[in-house]
């Protein structure tokens, strides 16, 4: 409903004057149109296209360019960014805290997204790291949730949390990467089940002690899902311990589906109810394999427990909406 609606409205049930009605209305007609957003959203979308066009042309015509040239250029930007970042940076709180700058925050992405750039340049032509892959990604793991915290920047936390995952699916198999899930293989499932607990972990202590409690969020959707895939590969990969997985899964989607209805978040509601129903689907099928049941009998499954999840879904986003209203 727009403004002009519910000004309306209020003028014909008699809850407002007429003359008042009319000049918010002008107001609302007159008023400067705000671009905050959409300049955010350019300035985000053209450091993306910064870092990728330099990589692309890093790529094409690194031999031309020189090596040299190349890492001069990164590290000077690098080091442009972070030096802008820090001297505008916010005033150290535990609390929610701004740049001084506008330009702050980007500069601080900029310099994250550079310094992976000149990393990974670095790694490619001279084998920096050699094959401890696990530090490559360790580093800038460690590096950029200390920013996040210290700068008060989201954006940095999930780059820095996706680091997080990466060095952990690197660190169990160091000599083995190749272009597949390392989920098949159990040591990675209960690393990544293990990283999912200690962030879901930190986003509990942070909220109780009101510690960046706003990066709650952002470190629950990350550690739970990576919780959730982790338990959801397990019960798909190995038959054995199939039930232990699929016991797991179920305590975690209810402890979501429990927090959800605290917090009053469909987020977290819709990732119990998905990941449940993928889990429940795959051990019935699995429990009724070689019974050859008709087609017919799967088909009114399938249809049975999407309208269910669907109705429960919808009925319960109404109720969360609702009590976040009143």
């Amino acid at each position: 409903m727009s403004p002009f609606d519910v000004l309306t409205a209020l003028k014909q049930k008699g809850l407002m004057p007429p003359e008042q009605a009319d000049a918010l209305a002008d107001y609302e007609r007159t008023k400067p149109l705000s671009l905050h957003y959409e300049l955010r959203a350019m300035l985000s979308v053209g450091i993306l296209l910064l870092t990728g066009g330099l990589g692309l042309l890093i790529y094409e015509h690194y031999e031309e360019i020189g090596d040299v040239a190349i890492l001069g250029s990164i590290t000077a930007l690098c080091v442009a960014s972070f030096v802008f970042a820090w001297r505008f940076r916010p005033a150290l709180s535990a609390a929610k805290v701004s740049s001084r700058s506008v330009f702050g925050d980007y500069a601080l992405l900029l310099g994250c997204l550079l310094f992976l750039s000149l990393e990974g340049y670095a790694q490619y032509r001279f084998n920096l790291f050699g094959t401890r892959y696990g530090l490559a990604t360790f580093l800038p793991a460690v590096l950029f949730v200390a920013l996040a915290y210290r700068f008060d920047h989201q954006g940095v936390l999930t780059i820095g949390l996706t680091a997080l995952a990466s060095w952990v699916g690197v660190t169990v198999r160091p000599l083995e990467l190749r272009l597949r899930t390392n989920f098949f293989d159990e040591p990675t499932v209960w690393a990544a089940v293990g990283l999912g607990l200690v962030l879901i972990a930190m986003a509990a202590v942070g909220h109780r002690q009101r510690v960046k409690a706003h990066f709650t969020h952002t470190l629950l959707a990350f550690g739970g899902n990576l919780l959730l895939i982790a338990l959801l590969a397990g019960v798909f990969n190995f038959e054995g311990k199939r039930l232990l997985y699929g016991l797991l899964l179920l305590v975690a989607c209810v402890g979501f589906d429990q927090y959800a209805r605290r917090d009053r978040s469909f987020l977290f509601m819709l990732m119990g109810v998905v990941y449940g129903d993928i889990g429940l689907t795959y051990l019935l099928g699995d429990a009724v394999d070689g019974m050859a049941l008709p087609p017919e009998v799967y088909m009114l499954y399938f249809t049975l427990a999407s309208v269910g999840a669907a109705l429960y879904l919808i009925t319960n986003y109404r109720k969360l909406s609702r009590d976040e209203t009143l």
